[in-house]
């Protein structure tokens, strides 16, 4: 155990759009395999070798990338790449928040579905100079104007909860949302999936069809992990309550319900039926 980096992998070479990749990384063994799945900002989800990070598979969670035409499932490389040119504004999708947020999904070992949101949003990017002025280099500096210039997709819902074959990215089911969820996702063992929206409804799906099962206004908009525990033998589901971060500031321009939305800091436990 050296620390000695054994492989890695650039997902999105020459990256000018801001698809980092900070998503979870799911391992799965199959055929006698180790298997590494991981989403990028760019839409695109990696199925790779654990051993050698090898490509076994690229899908797209996104049905509206237009910043490449496609990509090679082989190599991982871009096939006929956009490039915002300098000072000139390009719609790019996804926008720089990306076919999903940083909210992370959920495997249900019982199923063997993956449960991830995704967003149909646009942004308009137009690549400005790098700042040199010296009085600017402790402000922001993210390489382009109208980031907050975000379009909705015509004949697409903003927002979307998948329940995906992790390998393949085959589609079991899909949940619309007027507005997507940057809520993380929550699977139990008893074939629950949950999730939050950013007007705080969160709603319980069944896991295997995504019916509604029941749903709860928690006052603000959700933002962060929901998570299960138990107590003297009684489960619990913990929801996290308050809407913020960048998304509380320029999501409100494309779709006007978020400006309403009450501040909170709210911690709010639900017990599961037996």
């Amino acid at each position: 155990m050296t620390g000695k980096l054994k492989w890695y992998r650039q997902e999105i070479k020459h990256d000018v759009w801001d698809y980092d990749s900070a998503y979870e990384i799911l391992l799965f063994k199959k055929d006698g395999r180790d298997l590494l799945v991981h989403l990028n900002k760019s839409g695109f989800v990696f199925v790779m070798d654990k051993l050698n990070g090898n490509l076994q598979n690229i899908w797209r969670l996104s049905d509206t990338i237009n910043f490449a035409k496609d990509i090679d499932a082989k190599t991982g490389e871009l096939i006929g790449r956009v490039e915002p040119p300098m000072g000139k504004t390009t719609l790019i999708c996804p926008s720089a928040f990306g076919a999903r947020s940083w909210n992370s999904g959920a495997y249900n070992p019982k199923t063997g579905l993956w449960y991830t949101g995704a967003m149909e949003i646009c942004g308009a990017l137009t690549p400005v100079e790098q700042k040199t002025d010296p009085k600017d280099y402790g402000t922001a500096h993210i390489g382009s104007e109208d980031f907050g210039k975000l379009q909705k997709v015509a004949g697409h819902a903003p927002g979307r909860l998948d329940a995906r074959d992790p390998i393949t990215g085959q589609r079991k089911w899909t949940y619309e949302m007027d507005i997507p969820s940057f809520g993380s996702v929550l699977s139990t063992g008893g074939s629950l999936v949950f999730n939050g929206d950013p007007l705080g409804i969160i709603r319980a799906f069944d896991a295997d069809d995504g019916k509604v099962l029941w749903s709860f206004n928690t006052g603000s908009g959700l933002r962060s992990g929901l998570v299960s525990y138990a107590v003297d033998g009684k489960q619990y589901v913990l929801v996290p309550s308050g809407w913020g971060s960048y998304a509380a500031i320029l999501m409100p321009a494309l779709f006007p319900e978020l400006e309403n939305v009450a501040g909170a800091s709210t911690l709010i436990a639900f017990t599961l039926a037996e």
